[in-house]
C-alpha cells in the first residue's frame, strides 16, 4: 500500500514539474515576442518607442496634400479633410476621409509650437482610424496603443497645421502603426 502512495506522490511531482516548465516557457515567449522593447534606442513593430518620444525639432516630415500619413508603411492620402473648432469643449476636431476609410482626431487645448502625447490612455489628444464602420474591430484608437505624439505647428484664426504619429489598436488587439502623419488645413 505504501508503494501506491509513493507512485501517486511521484506522479504529482512530475505533473507539477511539467506545469512549472510550461509556465516558464509561456513567460519567456511573452517577453520575447517583440511587443514591447525596453531599450529607448530601439523600436517595436515599426513604432516610436514610448520611452524615447520625439522632440519638437524631430518632427521633420512634411506632406503635399491637406492630410496624409503612412499606415504600416503604406502611404495614405485623404480625398477630403477639414478642421472644426468646438468652443464649448476647447477642442479641434480633424476629419479626413479616403473612400470608406476615416481618420478622426480630437485635439483639446493645443497650441502652436508644442508637442502633445497621444499614447496609452491619453484622451485629451486622441486619434481614431476606421477601416470598416460596419465592424467593431474596424476602429484603431491611439489611446489603446503604447506610443503616439502630436506636434502642433500652427493654430491661429486661419491655419491649422501639424504632424503626428501613433500606434492604433482595435478591440481584438490588432496593432496598426501610423507614421509621418501631416495635415495643413484652413479653418
Amino acid at each position: 500500500m505504501l508503494s501506491i502512495f509513493t507512485q501517486i506522490n511521484a506522479m504529482n511531482k512530475i505533473f507539477y514539474s511539467i506545469l512549472l516548465f510550461v509556465g516558464v516557457c509561456i513567460a519567456v515567449a511573452a517577453c520575447s515576442s517583440g511587443a514591447y522593447v525596453a531599450n529607448p534606442a530601439a523600436n517595436a513593430n515599426g513604432s516610436i518607442n514610448p520611452l524615447n518620444p520625439l522632440k519638437y525639432n524631430q518632427f521633420t516630415w512634411a506632406g503635399t496634400s491637406q492630410f496624409s500619413m503612412n499606415i504600416n508603411g503604406s502611404q495614405w492620402v485623404a480625398d477630403t479633410a477639414y478642421v472644426v473648432y468646438i468652443d464649448s469643449l476647447q477642442t479641434n476636431y480633424v476629419y479626413a476621409q479616403k473612400g470608406s476609410n476615416l481618420v478622426k482626431m480630437w485635439l483639446s487645448n493645443v497650441w502652436g509650437g508644442n508637442v502633445y502625447n497621444m499614447g496609452f490612455k491619453v484622451y485629451s489628444c486622441i486619434a481614431q482610424y476606421t477601416d470598416s464602420i460596419s465592424s467593431i474591430s474596424g476602429y484603431y484608437i491611439s489611446a489603446l496603443g503604447n506610443s503616439g505624439e502630436f506636434c502642433m505647428n500652427t493654430n491661429d484664426s486661419i491655419a491649422f497645421n501639424g504632424q503626428f504619429y501613433f500606434q492604433g489598436v482595435n478591440s481584438i488587439g490588432t496593432v496598426y502603426n501610423f507614421s509621418n502623419g501631416y495635415f495643413n488645413l484652413t479653418k
